[in-house]
């Protein structure tokens, strides 16, 4: 439980930071519907991760990875900080 909470914060920050960089990530070669999905996935895991939200630890990370990939191509300090938070979101062992 205490790992679904961290991997639920995790995400939470990283995805707040998203939302609050949009406009960066989208310089850095976020576009389109790339975007659209990134702020719904971004905006699903701000308000929802975590043990108060109804999200468990699977869907979390099934829906980081989904994030991660879609900013995998963006270039930037945004989108390398962001990939390196969601990368520390892993399976559960």
């Amino acid at each position: 439980m205490i790992e679904e909470d961290r991997a639920g914060e995790q995400a939470r920050v990283a995805a707040r930071s998203v939302l609050a960089n949009i406009e960066e990530l989208s310089r850095g070669g976020l576009d389109g519907s790339h975007r659209d999905r990134v702020v719904e996935l971004a905006r699903a895991l701000s308000a929802r991760s975590g043990t108060d939200g109804r999200l468990d630890r699977a869907a979390v990370v099934a829906m980081t990875g989904q994030l991660r990939d879609l900013l995998a191509p963006v270039g930037g300090l945004t989108a390398r900080t962001v990939r390196s938070w969601l990368d520390d979101i892993e399976p559960a062992r």
